[in-house]
C-alpha cells in the first residue's frame, strides 16, 4: 500500500478507526489472501482464507504470540515492567514439557502454569461448579431488577443486563469481599471497558485521565481484597464446592500460590494480574449473552421456535447443571449461539516465528514478522459460508445458518454443505420449520470459524462462555417477555470494541420487559 509519509505509514488512519481502515484496505486490495499495512517502522501482515490459515500449523513448534501478553498487561492492567518481563523471559512454552533449549526454572514457567490453571478451572473439572456459583449469584440478583407482571420500559438493554451479569461473575470468581471493599466495583469496571483502544494506543494520562484513575482505583480495590483474604483465610473455610468467602474460588486461590512464587512478582503484580482476570471474564461474554436475547426476542417466530424447543426437551424452570447440559444439546439454541459468534465477534490472532521464516504458498514472512488472522474477515468469507444463494447475507443474522436438515441439501453452515447435512437416507419427516429435528453442525469449520481465536491460545473461557450464553438465553425465554423497541433493522456497531472480541451496539437499544405470561 502506498503511503504519503513513509515512516508513519498507516499509523494515523489505523489508530483513529481500525475497523474502517481495514475495511477500506481490503476493498482496495481485493480478494487476495494477504495484505500488509505499515505502522511506523513495522509492517503488519493480514492473512485470509482458511486454506492459508491452515498452513500456519506446520510451524506449530516455532510460532509464538509475540509480546501480546506483556503489551496487554502494561496498557490495560498497569503491571510494572519487572513483573511483566517474566513472560518475556519465559521461553519454555505453554506445554507441560518445556522447550528443549529453555532453561527457565519450574516456578518461573508463568505462561505454562497460568495457562494450565485456566484450563483446569474453566474447561476441566471445575467448569460445572464455577458455572453453578455464577448462576446462583445471578439468580439472587433477579429480584432487585424489579421486573413486574406488567410491562416496564428501559432505555438500554445492554446497560440493564451488564451490571447483574458482571457482578455475578465477580462474585463467582472473587467472592463477596471485593464488593464490600468497593460497592461500586462493578460499575467502575463497566465504565473502564470502553477505554480499551485509547489505552492500547498509549494515550497519556492527560488525554484520558478518567481511564487511568479508574484503573488505579480498580487495581487498588483488588489489592485491598487480597490483603483481607491473606489475613483471614483458613483452609477450613473451603466449602464442598471448593469456594470460600475470602478468595471466592479455588481458581483464584490457586493463582495466589502460582504467582506468589514467580521471581520479581509482588502483591502489586498479583493484584494487576487478577484485575486482568476479572476484566477478561466479563468484557466479552456478557455482551454476547445479551445479543442472543436481542435477536431471539425481536423475531416473534424465532421466539416461538425457541420456546417450542425448550418445551419439547422438558426444560421449563432451568436450575440444575443437568438442565444446562441438556440445553447445550439443543440444535436451535446452539445455532443461534454460533451464528451470533460469527456475526458479532471481531478478534485478531497475532502470530510470529522467532526461529524461521513462515512460508505460505507464494508468500514469505520473515522471522519476527507479525502475521494477523482477523476473525471478522473469515466469518464473512463468501466463498466458504452458506447464504442460500444470497437469501441470508453474511452481514445479517440467520438463526438457522448452523442447522442441517436431511431434506434440504442446501442447508448447513458451509456453502457446499452436502457432506455436512444429515444422512439423506434416514427415514424422516424433518422440515425446516421443525428445529427440534435438525442437526447442529460445528465440524468442518476449522480456520473459518474462530470466535475464540485459534491455536494453542484459544480462549480458555470458551466452555464457560457457551454455558452462560445459551443458558441465559433459555432462562430469559422461559421466565420473561421482552420487546425490543429499537427501530434499527441492522444495528450499527461501536468502534470502541473493534478487534477485542464481542462488538457492542453504537446506540442504546430500548426495550420493555415483564414476567412471562403463559398462554
Amino acid at each position: 500500500m502506498p503511503y504519503m509519509i513513509p515512516f508513519v505509514g498507516s499509523a494515523i488512519s489505523f489508530a483513529l478507526n481500525p475497523a474502517r481502515h481495514l475495511s477500506a484496505t481490503s476493498q482496495k486490495v481485493g480478494p487476495q489472501a494477504v495484505h500488509g499495512i505499515r505502522l511506523l517502522n513495522r509492517t503488519l501482515y493480514f492473512l485470509y482464507k482458511s486454506e492459508n490459515v491452515a498452513k500456519i500449523w506446520k510451524y506449530k513448534t516455532t510460532i509464538t504470540t509475540p509480546g501480546v501478553t506483556t503489551f496487554v498487561l502494561k496498557t490495560l492492567f498497569g503491571m510494572a515492567p519487572k513483573a511483566r518481563n517474566m513472560y518475556t523471559l519465559d521461553t519454555s512454552g505453554i506445554l507441560a514439557k518445556p522447550k528443549s533449549d529453555s532453561h527457565v526454572a519450574p516456578h518461573n514457567r508463568i505462561d505454562h502454569l497460568t495457562h494450565t490453571s485456566f484450563h483446569k478451572h474453566l474447561l476441566g473439572d471445575g467448569l460445572s461448579k464455577f458455572y453453578q456459583r455464577f448462576s446462583a449469584a445471578l439468580m439472587r440478583r433477579f429480584p432487585s431488577l424489579n421486573i413486574q407482571n406488567e410491562w416496564t420500559e428501559f432505555p438500554d438493554i445492554m446497560g440493564f443486563w451488564m451490571p447483574p451479569l458482571t457482578a455475578s461473575m465477580n462474585e463467582a470468581l472473587a467472592g463477596p469481599i471485593l464488593e464490600c471493599v468497593n460497592p461500586n466495583f462493578t460499575q467502575d469496571l463497566l465504565r473502564y471497558f470502553p477505554y480499551i483502544h485509547n489505552l492500547m494506543k498509549g494515550l497519556p494520562r492527560w488525554c484520558i485521565p478518567e481511564a487511568y484513575r479508574l484503573r488505579e482505583k480498580l487495581i487498588g480495590d483488588v489489592k485491598q481484597w487480597h490483603a483481607i483474604a491473606r489475613a483471614r483465610f483458613r483452609e477450613t473455610d473451603i466449602d464442598e464446592d471448593g469456594g470460600d468467602q475470602w478468595w471466592g474460588s479455588s481458581f483464584i486461590r490457586e493463582r495466589q500460590k502460582i504467582l506468589g512464587k514467580v521471581d520479581n512478582w509482588d502483591y502489586d503484580s498479583i493484584a494487576s494480574s487478577d484485575f486482568g482476570v476479572l476484566w477478561g471474564a466479563s468484557v466479552n461474554i456478557h455482551p454476547m449473552a445479551i445479543w442472543n436475547i436481542i435477536e431471539v426476542f425481536r423475531d416473534k417466530n424465532l421466539l416461538s421456535r425457541v420456546r417450542a424447543e425448550l418445551t419439547a426437551a422438558g426444560l421449563q424452570g432451568i436450575t440444575s447443571s443437568q438442565d444446562v447440559d441438556k440445553l447445550l444439546s439443543l440444535p436451535l439454541l446452539q445455532s443461534i449461539y454460533a451464528e451470533l459468534l460469527r456475526l458479532r465477534v471481531e478478534v485478531q490472532t497475532v502470530f510470529s516465528s522467532d526461529r524461521e521464516d513462515i512460508r505460505i504458498n507464494e508468500w514469505r514472512f520473515p522471522k519476527t514478522s507479525l502475521v494477523i488472522v482477523p476473525a471478522g474477515a473469515a466469518h464473512r468469507d463468501q466463498s466458504f459460508w452458506n447464504t442460500k444463494d444470497g437469501e441470508h447475507p453474511l452481514d445479517r443474522f440467520w438463526a438457522d445458518r448452523f442447522l442441517a436438515y436431511p431434506n434440504d441439501p442446501r442447508s448447513g453452515p458451509r456453502r457446499n454443505t452436502a457432506a455436512d447435512s444429515c444422512n439423506p437416507e434416514e427415514e424422516t419427516t424433518k422440515t425446516a420449520a421443525d428445529p427440534t429435528k435438525a442437526k447442529f453442525v460445528s465440524l468442518g469449520l476449522a480456520n473459518s470459524f474462530m470466535p475464540y481465536g485459534i491455536g494453542e491460545r484459544t480462549c480458555p473461557g470458551r466452555g464457560f462462555a457457551r454455558r452462560e450464553i445459551v443458558a441465559f438465553c433459555a432462562i430469559m425465554v422461559d421466565q420473561f417477555d421482552i420487546e425490543i423497541l429499537s427501530t434499527e433493522k441492522d444495528f450499527d456497531l461501536s468502534p470502541a470494541f473493534y478487534g477485542i472480541g464481542t462488538q457492542r451496539p453504537l446506540r442504546r437499544i430500548p426495550f420493555k420487559v415483564r414476567k412471562r405470561k403463559m398462554e
